[in-house]
């Protein structure tokens, strides 16, 4: 049961990278000697942080997926999916250990890792263990095929992103912006996707100003008081969920929320809004007139059942006392458990007839 979310191409390239993966590799049982025989049991793995607004959502979204896979008799024909999930706790190094100890139980794909700054990292290892990794949630545009073969992003590159925000801009033809961002992969190579597309529209990013991935409230202070000198007045914030509202909350504490300032958020705004859907006043009352952006997933009779599922299964199983709700990275990470068993099922059908010319 897939949303169907996911560009067809990925399954295609998902599968080839297991064509020629297990064309010269004989772990987890799916070598080429013993293909036309289909494994009691394939390993998989995911890695992200699990305490964040997307990793609490992705790690339901991935467990659900896996039982749903497995209670499917036409999906993988008798094979059942394994799963083991690592918390990275949004830490690069330890993100490559991990990586390097799914190897250890023959797994043959990795669900992750969540953030780009960590993809970017462990795309250098996969690339030489030949692992695939399907990410549902790093959208920096540099995470490129053609550099990582053995990355697959199962969610949509922030160069879409980008150009939805550059055509907002362009609409209602403000010239200058001030762009708030995360220096690191995720955020510097955004910001600089959003300057091409600004360009296009005769616009341009006058004032740009990076925040450690980690920033600390006087950071966001000091940032802050560096844009009202400026004599923009568009901001456009590219930031994580951890710390994202921090921002809105510090502008407003600097009487910066009103005209003539315009805050533009990118989809961490949105994700934050559809996950947590009772905010406390405090931070509802610090949001208010902010413009954000939303990943779109087709609505579909099965997207309405799954949500309603959804929320019956948080509502039981509440975090600190409230329940969360899907936002769009969590039905990208329901969908990359089913992409990649029908990339597994391919190759377990018809994947002997390529090794064996």
């Amino acid at each position: 049961m897939s949303f169907c979310s996911l560009n067809i191409n990925m399954y295609l390239a998902l599968l080839l990278l297991f064509v020629v993966f297990y064309s010269g590799c004989s772990s987890s049982g799916l070598s080429p000697t013993n293909v036309t025989a289909r494994p009691d049991v394939v390993n998989i793995g995911a890695m992200f942080t699990f305490d964040s607004v997307i990793g609490k959502i992705a790690k339901l979204a991935i467990t659900l997926a896996v039982e749903d896979v497995n209670y499917d008799p036409e999906v993988l024909n008798g094979t059942k999916l394994t799963l083991k999930m690592k918390n990275t706790k949004s830490n690069d190094f330890l993100g490559i250990i991990e990586a390097l100890q799914f190897m250890e139980n023959d797994t043959v794909a990795i669900i992750g890792p969540q953030f780009s700054a960590t993809a970017h990292v462990i795309s250098d290892i996969e690339d030489e263990l030949k692992v695939p990794l399907l990410s549902f949630a790093a959208t920096d545009p540099n995470l490129s095929p053609n550099q990582f073969p053995f990355f697959v992003r199962t969610t949509r590159s922030d160069l879409f992103q980008m150009a939805a925000v550059a055509d907002l801009v362009g609409y209602y033809e403000w010239r200058d912006v001030i762009a708030i961002y995360v220096n690191d992969d995720f955020g510097r190579n955004a910001i600089a996707a959003l300057r091409d597309k600004l360009s296009e529209n005769r616009c341009k990013i006058s004032y740009k100003v990076p925040l450690s991935p980690k920033a600390t409230k006087d950071e966001i202070r000091k940032a802050l008081i560096s844009v009202s000198s400026m004599e923009s007045r568009i901001v456009i914030l590219h930031l994580y969920t951890s710390w994202g509202l921090q921002v809105l909350t510090e502008a407003q504490s600097q009487m910066m929320m009103s005209s003539p300032y315009v805050w533009i958020a990118t989809d961490w705004f949105s994700t934050i809004i559809d996950s947590e859907p009772s905010l406390p006043f405090a931070a509802t009352n610090d949001i208010q007139g902010v413009l954000t952006f939303k990943m779109y997933t087709p609505e579909s009779e099965l997207k309405k059942k799954f949500k309603s599922r959804w929320s019956n299964l948080t509502v039981a199983r509440r975090v600190n006392g409230s329940s969360f709700g899907l936002n769009a990275y969590g039905i990208y990470a329901y969908d990359s458990v089913w992409l990649l068993a029908h990339a597994l099922d391919s190759f377990l059908s018809w994947g002997k007839y390529f090794l064996c010319k």
